[in-house]
Order: C-alpha cells, then structure tokens, then sequence
C-alpha cells in the first residue's frame, strides 16, 4: 500500500503547473468548475493529515493526531454520503471542531499557480466551484473571501449537499441544475474525483499537480513547524522574481520574523512601552516588527556608533581608549582611527606624511600602543580632536532633550557590543537624565566586554548568540559578517552628527555610499529587492502561532555564508562594504599565484574581507571544509 501511495505521490508531483496552457484549453467551453483544496486553496503543510499534528503540538494534545485520523474513518463507515465536522468529533470523547476550524483557517492560502485561470475565466465564463469536503459551507465562504476568491456563481459543497465528487452524483446534481446543455470543464487535482468521474459523466477535465515543487529554499528539520514553513515557501515563493528577491523572500524574511518575534515577547514580558530602533539597521527590523505587531511604541532614532560617540570624547580621548570604541579588527586603517575622532583624514594629507604615514596605511591592533609615530600624530590631533567634540555634544544634547529620551525604554539595533548603548547612557548620565535602557540584539558579541567595563550595568540581550548571558555561545556571523550587515542597510547615508534647522534638531547624514552620481549602483538595487522579498514574506506568512528557534531561522543565512555555492559568491562577492571610513569589497581575492609570492597581502587582504569564507570559495574555487580553514586561520591573525 505504501509503495502504491509512493507512485501516486510521485505522478503528482510537477515542478510547475501550465498555467497559460490552461487559460487557453478553457476558452471553449461554458462553465468552468474549480475543485477548492489543492487548486483554488493550499494549505502550509505538506499533507492535509499533518493539519491534526499541528493541532497536537498547538494545543499540547497528546496523542489528538492518531485519534483524530480514526474517527474520520468511523464516521464515514457509518454513512454513505460525505460526512460533516459534526460527525467526525460525535466519535471524540471531546469537541476540537471550533479548534480545527481556526487552524484550518490558519493554515489556508490561495494557490498562486491557478489564480491567474480562475480570474480569466470569470472575465467571459461562468464560474462554479465543487468540492468533496467534511468542512462547513460558512466556515469555506469566509475563507474564499478573504483569499480574494470571489465572482463565482454557486459553491457545490458535499457536505452541504449530500452528494459527492468521488461517486459522480455531485456532477449528476451540477448537470440538473445548470442544464445538460452547458459545456462544462472541471479542474482539480484528484485523478479519480477530479477526472475520470466527471470524464465518466459528460463534463471535461483538466487535472493539475497536488504537490508542485518551485525548488525554494527548504529547512532540513522534520518537525511540523518546519514543515509549516517549508509549505508556505513553496506555496507563496515568487519564483518569477529575480534571485536577490527570492534570497530575501527565502531566506532573509523568515530570520526577520523569528528575530522580530523574540523582541516583542522580550519587550512585552519587560513591560517596556517604547522601543527606539536604531538607524541604519535598525529600519528594516523595525518594518519587520510593526508589519507583525501594533501594540507596541515604535520610534526610529537616526543615530550611528559615531554620531554618539564622538560627542563625548571631549571626557576622554586618549589613543588607547579610542581604539577601544572603533572596531574590533585586529587590522586596524588610519581612516578608522581619523573617522572614530570625527575628523576628514582627507585635512590632514600634510600632517600624516609628516610622521611617514600614507592615507591608506593599516596597523594591527596590538602595535598600536608602542607605535611612537602614530602617538605622536595623533597627539597633534588632540585640540582638533576635543573641539569637534564639544561642538557635536551641544547639539546631541539638544537631539536628546527633543526626543525624550529618558526613563526606561528599549533600544533595537543589529549588535554587536552595546556600543551606542553606553554612549547614549554616557552621555544621559553626564546630563543627569535618569534612565534605564534594555537593549535587545541580533547578537552580542565577545567583545562586549569593553563596553562593560565602562558601563557594569549595560543591559544587553542578544538573539542569535549572547556571550554576556552564555559563556558558550557562537558568533554565527562572525566568517561573513559584511555580508549580514549589507542585508539591513538603509537606503540612506550614515548619520554624521547633528544640526539645526528650522528650530528643531535634525541629523546630518553623510552621502550614501550606494549612489554615483544620485543614482543607485548595482548594491543597492539588489539590498532593495531583498529587503522588499523579505517584508512582503512576513507580511504574508503574517503572526502564526509557531516556534523555531533562532538558529533554524538562520539556517539559509548561514547556508550562504558558510557553505557558499558558486551562486552566491556570483550574487555578492563583489558587493562593497563601507565601514568606519573603509572601503572593502566582501571576497574579492587577487589570484592564487600573486598571493603564493606574497603571503603577508594574502594575510592582509584575508583579514580585511568582510565574507571571509566566500573569500577563500573564490580564491580555491573548489570545495573545501572553509569553516574549519577560517577559524583555523583566525589562530594566526
């Protein structure tokens, strides 16, 4: 029975459905009948049984999937005609019809592949829709309604007529009312129900796929959650979009989901009211957030790392104590050093060749205190330095004061250190503004630990990895970490500093890197697409009542990452990444001769990758256990 049910599966199984063939095939005809389960509606799970499994997990119902299952069959043995959702719960011991019908209802989607034929076929045909089903008429109205399935002339549902598609007496009953005259065309998925019984009884058929696979992106897991997603990817994924969609639809929505999902169960369980979403990352997860839920107070706050902590280095700007604001790479660029003060590197082309530097030179990390020349520069710089300060402190003074930036409140950004968190806390505190901030993030890093050390009470909280609440946790992005930011970027410039203008404070952003000459290059045409792919699939998959855990939701972020294909690195090796006053492409390696004749660039260019992973995929081109390589080579940074 097993091996019978294999091979029906299998023939029908298509990768797309004809769907313009179909549109043509029903033009000669009179009426046009749509089956409704598998062909005018999917439902998110792979089989319609798999609906009492979700129903055992959502409502914690022990052993409800195998009961269920069986009272169906005894209900139907005791009838000859279709049975109803009564019939099937009078065999429980208890009623879960309300329950099934909202997770019926939960489940439930229009199916894509044939909405373009039913909305030409109610252009010029008259439209009926007939359907085997146990579920109420009301409860299948309301449904068709909202999935925009409207304009038909008559439902024909077994269970309200007591007649059934897979005996022929439904069609018998169709031909009575409509008149032996009309030329009828049936589409469905069923070979039996939906084509050889009308077939039998004078009406044509078109039979298309139950399952019509779009080779989306799949999670690997087998549990019904995953199951739930996977169905709604290949149910709804645009495959008529371009890739940069689809990795944003695929891949990118389902992460901002759960990540979205988790803040707002951590904001609600805080009892915290209003939640400040950080520029520029903070954008798209704010867009996220507010598709999903409306009961929170959401604020965008055009901040960046260096418009809050420039205007407070004025208190400290010694070498060492600036270097520990900026980034944490281990090779470390004079233009970081000059953007982590807030002074243009490009005034200072005198100074810098001076002390025997050029303006791209590079340092590593753990040279900088013992490097005499570049102390002895920056102590020049020091007046420049507290001036720039001061004056960009009076206006982030005013820009608090404006936003009301006091009391408890939460704060949303990508990660990774709390950085911006303890400079806004620094600066609240230096103006004796009580506050108490929750800051919630993608990740907390290791190097939290020097924002700490400022501030002990910095409150982080991270989804993905949190090191300061887990002395285990993994930097998942850490091998690809340009790659991951790029997805969040705002399709505007930095935030510089501040402003007057009109009696209020606004910010003063910087040009934004992804323009040439007022046009949009290639990277942010493509961060566009993914960002609307991701938006447009939580805005569809909406607020169900399901649980993954972060690092499922991350898996195809990582897949690409991590283990990128040759169609990865073709979609974002060259993408630039702008960063703290560098410019690095994410893997762009020089050939693997030149570097067998220059270790020490291969080292340096490795180092400033922003896909460090997919820089070594080029680089080799070959399959390789890159992970392992890249955190074997970090041993030697």
């Amino acid at each position: 029975m097993k091996v019978i049910q294999q091979i029906k599966t299998k023939l029908n199984t298509k990768r797309s459905i004809d769907t313009a063939g179909i549109i043509k095939q029903i033009e000669e005809y009179d009426v046009v009948s749509f089956d409704i389960f598998d062909t005018l509606l999917k439902r998110n799970i792979k089989k319609p049984t798999d609906v009492f499994k979700y129903m055992e997990k959502k409502y914690n119902k022990e052993g409800f999937f195998n009961e269920r299952i069986e009272a169906e069959k005894r209900a139907r043995a005791k009838k000859n005609t279709e049975v109803t959702l009564k019939d099937i719960y009078e065999e429980m011991p208890f009623d879960f019809s309300k329950e099934e019908l909202e997770t019926e209802s939960e489940l439930l989607i229009q199916n894509d592949w044939i909405m373009p034929v039913y909305k030409k076929a109610l252009q010029s045909k008259m439209v009926i829709i007939t359907s085997d089903m146990y579920l109420p008429e009301n409860f299948i109205i309301r449904i068709l309604k909202r999935e925009k399935i409207e304009g038909y002339k008559k439902l024909y549902l077994s269970s309200s007529v007591g007649k059934t598609k897979n005996s022929g007496e439904l069609f018998d009953f169709i031909f009575d009312e409509l008149g032996h005259e009309k030329k009828i065309i049936h589409i469905g998925d069923s070979f039996k129900a939906d084509c050889d019984i009308p077939r039998k009884k004078g009406i044509d058929a078109i039979h298309i796929s139950t399952n019509v696979l779009k080779g989306t992106f799949q999670l690997k897991s087998e549990n019904i959650e995953c199951n739930v997603l996977n169905s709604f990817l290949n149910n709804t994924s645009p495959i008529e979009q371009n890739e940069y969609y689809r990795f944003g639809y695929e891949k990118f929505g389902m992460f901002l989901w759960g990540y979205s999902r988790w803040l707002h169960k951590s904001i609600k369980n805080a009892g915290i009211d209003n939640v400040y979403f950080f520029s520029r990352d903070g954008l798209i997860i704010k867009k996220a957030f507010d598709t999903l839920f409306n009961d929170v107070q959401t604020h965008y706050l055009e901040v960046s790392r260096r418009a809050l902590r420039v205007p407070i280095l004025w208190m400290n700007y010694e070498l060492d104590h600036v270097i520990n604001m900026i980034s944490p790479s281990k090779l470390v660029s004079l233009a970081t050093i000059f953007d982590g003060v807030g002074l243009n590197i490009n005034n200072y082309v005198n100074l810098i060749k001076k002390y025997g530097f050029e303006l791209n030179s590079t340092f590593y990390r753990k040279d900088l205190h013992n490097n005499k020349a570049l102390n002895d520069l920056y102590t020049e710089l020091s007046s420049d330095i507290e001036t720039v300060s001061k004056q960009e402190y009076r206006l982030l003074v005013k820009f608090i004061n404006q936003n009301k930036l006091s009391g408890r409140f939460a704060i949303v950004d990508i990660g990774w250190s709390g950085g911006m968190q303890r400079y806004l806390i620094e600066t609240l505190n230096k103006l004796g503004i009580e506050s108490k901030i929750k800051g919630y993030y993608i990740g907390v890093a290791d190097y939290y630990k020097r924002n700490i050390a400022v501030i002990p009470s910095l409150d982080l909280n991270g989804y993905l990895f949190d090191f300061l609440h887990d002395e285990n946790a993994m930097d998942k992005r850490s091998a690809f970490v340009g790659l991951f930011e790029t997805l969040f970027l705002e399709q505007g410039g930095s935030v510089k500093n501040y402003k007057e203008e009109n009696g209020r404070v606004i910010s003063n952003r910087l040009p934004y890197e992804y323009l040439e000459n007022g046009n949009p290059t290639f990277e942010y045409k493509c961060v566009m697409d993914i960002q609307k792919g991701s938006l447009d699939f939580i805005e569809r998959f909406g607020n169900i009542n399901i649980e993954l855990p972060a690092e499922t939701l991350f898996k195809g972020l990582s897949e690409t990452g991590l283990k990128p294909k040759r169609r990865d690195i073709k979609m974002f090796a060259d993408f630039r990444f702008f960063d703290e006053g560098e410019i690095q492409y994410l893997a762009k390696p020089q050939n693997i001769f030149f570097y067998l004749l220059h270790l020490k660039t291969l080292k340096n260019d490795f180092l400033s990758s922003r896909w460090k992973i997919g820089f070594m995929k080029r680089l080799f081109k070959i399959d390789l256990p890159y992970e392992k390589l890249y955190k074997a080579m970090l041993k030697y940074k």
